[in-house]
């Protein structure tokens, strides 16, 4: 202690003496409690961050990187036992209840039978639409089988999937049958995700004798998160062959 501080203190009353001990004490414990606070909090935030970068990349891991240019989506195929025979579209199991952004039932229609292990979905592949998507190809429960093929939106500020589009499945019941297969491309006058489908639709008469045909083409191409379709005239699928369709 400074001389001069000693002799005041010696000077003053005791009561004083104690009052000033007290005040220097409690301001040393404010001070170390607030740096303790900040320095909590920040790297709590840290670990929050991290957290969230860390599931996000993993879940979009799961999707290999393809080229969509010219891509034919088509359904899976089973034989006679029940096994997938080998397809470019069989995909990765997603754990549904570790990452989050596959609950929404609206676009999974199968997410609880999914979290509870009697179903799947696939994480197939993925490409770069624009600065705001990157387009995610999932395989998941269709009527009978795991067949359907569609893309979703991965809207890369909210970190989460938008609906987007049915692109493959086949199946059939009660001798009506249909095939949907689609084609990937990239527009030529954006950035934007142009998609062309294809249906061929099979429906028996009243005592099945007899059939009727029904063949569509349909053009789908993003405009914001929304794909707007427009037809294509029929004629023009002698450049979209059906692989499925027999």
């Amino acid at each position: 202690m400074r001389f001069d501080l000693y002799l005041t203190l010696k000077k003053a009353p005791m009561k004083n003496i104690f009052l000033f001990i007290s005040l220097t004490l409690f301001l040393a414990s404010c001070t170390n409690k607030k740096s303790q606070k900040v320095e909590t909090i920040a790297v709590d935030s840290v670990r929050t961050e991290t957290g969230q970068m860390d599931t996000k990349t993993e879940f979009l891991n799961l999707f290999k990187e393809i080229n969509p240019q010219s891509l034919h989506v088509y359904p899976p195929s089973w034989d006679k036992n029940g096994t997938l025979l080998k397809s470019p579209f069989e995909g990765v199991i997603i754990d549904v209840n570790k990452y989050p952004y596959t609950d929404n039932s609206a676009i999974f229609l199968n997410i609880k039978a999914c979290k509870q292990g009697s179903s799947h979905i696939y994480a197939v592949g993925k490409f770069e639409i624009d600065t705001n998507y990157t387009g995610l190809i999932v395989r998941q429960k269709s009527q009978h089988e795991e067949s359907l093929i569609q893309l979703v939106l991965w809207d890369k500020h909210q970190n989460k999937i938008l609906e987007g589009l049915y692109l493959a499945d086949s199946f059939g019941d009660e001798g009506w049958s249909f095939d949907r297969e689609s084609w990937i491309t990239k527009a030529k006058k954006s950035n934007n995700c142009k998609i062309v489908t294809r249906q061929k639709d099979r429906n028996p008469n009243i005592d099945f004798t007899d059939f009727t045909y029904t063949d569509t083409l349909k053009r789908y191409e993003l405009d914001g998160k929304i794909f707007k379709m427009s037809l294509m005239n029929i004629k023009d699928t002698s450049n979209y062959q059906l692989k499925k369709w027999n």
